[in-house]
Parts: C-alpha cells; structure tokens; sequence
C-alpha cells in the first residue's frame, strides 16, 4: 500500500518522529520546489526531488535522513532545480557530483602519499611524523573525504592533543599544512583547511628561547643520571648531547660507520642534520671524554648498525634506532629527581637547552665562527661562500676546554680553561 502525506512542509520535528517507526504503508509527504520524503514501511526516509525534464516527470534520490538534513536537502534542491533552468539534467548533474566524490581522497591516503612521495627524501624524521599521525589522526578523521574536513574539525582534534602533548601538537600542525599545500600543488585535494591557523589557535604557547642551565643544574644533571634507575644508553646519550651541543636527532639517527675511532672524526651525512641541504656532512672531532661514551655505547647496542637503539620491550620496534622522542620525558624525569630527592626546584628545561647551554658556555672558550661549526650552523653571508673549513683542530681544543669545564662544575675540581684562538 501507497499513501501520501499531508501538504504542510516538512520539519526537523516530523522527520525525527517518522525516522526508523513501522508502518503498515509506503508514505510520501511533500516540501517545497519539488522537495519530499519517501518513507519506507521500516521508517527509511529518502529526500527525493521531482522535476520536470524534456517534458517528462522524473525524480531523483538525493540522500538519507538524518546522514542528510533537511537543510541539506532544501539546499541541494536550490541547486538542482538552477540546473535543470540552465537545461541540465538534475539527475546527472547529481551522479556527476557522486562520481567527483568517490575520486576524492582521504585524509589518511593524502598524509600517505605526501610522507611516501615527499617526506621520505625532505623531511628528518619521518618515521615520527607518520606515527603521530597513526596515533592522534588516522583512528579519528582518517577515513573522511580530505576536502570535506574544515577546518573546526581540524582544530577540535589538535586542541585535544595540545592538552597533553604540545610537542606532538606542534608537529601535526606544522606537516599538514605541508602535506595540504603538497596535495594542491598535485592537484590530489582542493583545500588547505589549516593554512591560517598559528600555534596559538590550538593553545600552544611560544616557547621560551633563552633557557641555559646553571653550574647547580649541571650538577644536578650528572648527579640524578648517576642515581636514579635510568638505562646506561639514557645516561650517555644525555651526556653526549651536552658534550657535542649536537642536536638529539643527529645523535639519535647515528650509525656506528659514522664514528671513525682512529681519526677521531663524528662525521654527520646530510640527511642527519638540519642544514644538509646543501649536501655538506658536518664533521665534530672525537675527544677522549667522547671516545670513551661512544664505546660504551657500542657495546649497548646488541650489535646494532645504530649506536643507540631502542631495548626490548618495543614490539616490531626492538632492535631500530631511537628517536629524538625518545627522550622528551628525560628532563622532567630529572626535575622530579631534584624535587624528591634532593628537595631542589629545577624550572622547566628540554633535551635542546642542553645544547643552548654549551653553545653559550663555548663564547668563553672559543672564537665565534668556531662555535657555530661545532653547533652545525652555516657560517654567515659571503663566509660561508668562500670558506669551507671544518676547523677540527680548533672544535678539538675548544670541545676539551668545554668538558674540562663541565668536570670542574661536577667534580668541584680545579681546571684552567684553555682559550682558543683563531
């Protein structure tokens, strides 16, 4: 049996009562400008539109209650109904429209391709970059259309991990807005739904830039890696930082190869540094405090081609290379040390304030152009066109006046500094 509605317009109200109810007949009951539902016997409702073509009578479904809402479906008849005026099958223009859809990509296939095609060769670090997203994105929005998600749901899912990781927070932002402006440029999505959004958006403060540790915290450093229960791997490879002033990545994604014990040369490649760009390996002199870390380490490795890589206890993981991640928490692990232990108020630090401190430490030890060389940094301007030495001979002399200073700090011990000049 087939019954038709009464002619008042249909509300949000009626729709919600009718959705998924029994009934014993087929019913249909009109809108406007062509506009009605079709409700099965089961309560399935279909907004469907009649129109007149070719001087036929035709209808076509245009979507389901309430996965379409009856804004949706006025909105889409506005539409339909300027086509079929302009002399396009509204039918037609509708599959085309489906078609377009179902060529769309996902959000999980556009941040694939873009970290398959491009961040495998241009971004450090990638592994990182795609597990965040395995963990924060894919589980939640992965599987919509790229170029259906706004930027409101962007935001909602970023404020929520800022919550508790800014740093993770900070790395989705950053690369989906390159993975967006990626997938334009190949014209595999339309949108860049994050281009105007800042950090601050999504409640991330701006960093403090200026944080360098004190004598008493350097101390503090030594003494809770010493005492607290943390792998020897850690404990090295926090002090290895602050020796070299090296950036964690760099000293994370090492290879074994990389350490040449009888020059006595940490040669960085390209692809492990910052300012590898240009193709240049950066090249540290291995002092005797260094030598007898990085041995160490060697032997913590389980054989590995990496000098530090991640215990057992990691899944598929066990045996790969550590991650600048990987040490994140370290600091905090150290505050906590401090307060509890040796009842001291640590303020807040990270892993790259170990760096800042021997990069301000070193002004005291050795001529600028130096410190920038041991830092990693290109040297400035027409410098760095014309002068392309590695300086080794001073690094060395300047990295031994530095952990002799570090010692005296730990150790109360009486050193003279040695002043590097050149």
């Amino acid at each position: 049996m087939y019954s038709k509605g009464n002619a008042m317009a249909l509300s949000d109200s009626f729709l919600r009562s009718v959705q998924g109810r029994q009934s014993d007949a087929v019913s249909v009951k009109s809108d406007r400008d062509g506009l009605s539902v079709r409700i099965s016997k089961t309560g399935k409702v279909v907004f469907q539109l009649r129109y007149r073509m070719a001087g036929k009578q035709k209808r076509v479904d245009l979507g389901t209650y309430p996965g379409m809402t009856l804004k949706e479906a006025r909105d889409e008849t506005i539409r339909l109904r300027r086509a079929a005026e302009e002399g396009f099958d509204p039918s037609i223009v509708l599959n085309e429209g489906r078609q377009k859809n179902a060529e769309l990509y996902t959000i999980r296939q556009v941040i694939t391709e873009w970290i398959e095609v491009y961040a495998t060769k241009n971004v450090k670090n990638y592994e990182q970059v795609l597990r965040s997203y395995e963990l924060h994105v894919f589980p939640k929005i992965g599987s919509l259309l790229h170029d259906r998600v706004g930027a409101h749901t962007w935001l909602d899912l970023l404020e929520g991990v800022a919550v508790n990781r800014e740093a993770i927070a900070r790395r989705l932002l950053s690369t989906a807005n390159q993975a967006h402006a990626w997938a334009r440029r190949r014209k595999i999505a339309e949108t860049k739904p994050l281009s105007d959004v800042k950090p601050r958006d999504i409640g991330l403060k701006i960093k403090s830039t200026d944080r360098v540790l004190s004598d008493d915290e350097i101390r503090m450093v030594f003494d809770a890696t010493d005492t607290m229960a943390m792998t020897r791997k850690n404990v090295l490879f926090v002090r290895l930082v602050l020796l070299f002033g090296c950036r964690t990545g760099e000293l994370a994604a090492a290879k074994v190869n990389h350490f040449d014990m009888e020059k006595e040369v940490w040669t960085v490649p390209p692809e492990n540094h910052k300012t590898g760009k240009k193709g240049k390996s950066l090249n540290r002199p291995i002092i005797p405090a260094a030598k007898e870390m990085i041995e160490e380490a060697m032997k913590l490795n389980g054989g590995s081609e990496f000098l530090f890589v991640r215990k057992a206890g990691y899944e598929d993981r066990e045996g790969t290379p550590m991650t600048s991640n990987s040490f994140l928490s370290v600091p905090n692990r150290i505050k906590i040390f401090s307060l509890e232990k040796r009842g001291k108020v640590m303020p807040h630090w990270s892993m790259h304030d170990l760096r800042r401190t021997a990069r301000t430490r070193w002004s005291l030890l050795a001529p600028p152009h130096v410190c920038e060389i041991m830092l990693g940094h290109s040297l400035p301007g027409i410098w760095a066109v014309y002068d392309h030495n590695d300086y080794l001979g001073e690094q060395r002399k300047a990295y031994t006046a530095w952990w002799s200073e570090v010692m005296r700090i730990v150790n109360g011990e009486s050193v003279v500094g040695l002043k590097v000049t050149g």
